[in-house]
């Protein structure tokens, strides 16, 4: 037995029968294996799932730092819409995955899953992520860390969502394209509006509700699309603006831990950029 025969016989049974058929009894079976074996390797079936998911984020860390270090240098709304459209597309074949992380979180010690998917994937990915930006990101940028933070969690909550919540109003081609846009727009350096800092500061301010996550998430992009449709923004872009912008209400929750070499203030700020980008 291998841990590999392990994790494929989990990864089979949670996508054809769900995270509650997963047993380690029936992980056992299908991999072919006695249990006891089995233990050998996992405690029990939180540790087999929560290993399977760790290594497929970072499986999809890797692909995603190949982008970046393996072709030459591109715009920054080139780089955005390649590496915004993998993990669309990568998360959306791995529904079964992300939607069990949605669901048992806390069983695999997730307190936030924005910042669980951040930690999975930062060791594989963090260096590539910030020589790269480095590159691209204008020479005057206030802080690159707080820039990439906003950036990257905004992609990893956004494409976690569409994949757990399939929104057939948003097309994967027209999310990838506006979030792509919004990056370039994003670069410009223009400051924020107070509309968009008042905005920002409501999210930061937010407790959170204890509703389940998909009610959370589709409450807040029921407000995104209302402080949309209070703008000029056209009918073809309002779906995916919304959706992004209801990610970002999320990465504004996580500010309260800024990186290394950023502030809260800082994060704020360019969270309140971003959401100028998308259109507030």
């Amino acid at each position: 037995m291998t841990v590999t025969s392990i994790l494929e016989a989990a990864d089979r049974i949670l996508r054809t029968d769900g995270y509650e058929a997963a047993s380690t009894n029936r992980v056992a079976r299908v991999a072919g294996f006695s249990v006891g074996s089995l233990y050998q390797y996992f405690r029990d079936k939180q540790a087999i799932v929560g290993a399977l998911i760790d290594q497929d984020l970072a499986i999809e860390a890797e692909q995603i730092a190949e982008i970046l270090e393996g072709t030459p240098v591109r715009t920054a709304r080139e780089l955005a819409a390649e590496v915004f459209g993998l993990m669309l597309a990568r998360r959306v074949a791995r529904a079964h995955l992300h939607r069990t992380l949605d669901l048992y979180a806390p069983e695999f010690g997730a307190t936030s899953i924005l910042e669980h998917c951040r930690a999975a994937q930062a060791p594989l990915l963090a260096e590539s992520l910030q020589r790269v930006c480095a590159q691209v990101f204008p020479r005057s940028s206030r802080s690159i860390d707080a820039r990439v933070f906003v950036l990257a969690r905004l992609a990893t909550g956004a494409s976690f969502a569409y994949a757990v919540d399939a929104p057939s109003a948003v097309p994967l081609a027209s999310l990838r394209d506006e979030f792509a846009g919004a990056v370039e727009r994003f670069l410009e350096g223009s400051p924020p509006s107070p509309h968009a800092v008042t905005l920002v500061l409501s999210w930061a301010k937010g407790t959170g509700a204890a509703s389940p996550l998909a009610e959370q998430r589709a409450r807040r992009r029921r407000e995104s699309r209302g402080v949309l449709l209070a703008t000029a923004v056209s009918t073809e872009l309002l779906e995916p603006r919304a959706f992004l912008l209801a990610g970002l209400a999320e990465v504004a929750h996580v500010t309260q831990r800024p990186p290394h070499g950023a502030t809260q203030e800082d994060l704020l700020h360019e969270v309140a950029r971003c959401a100028e980008a998308l259109g507030v």
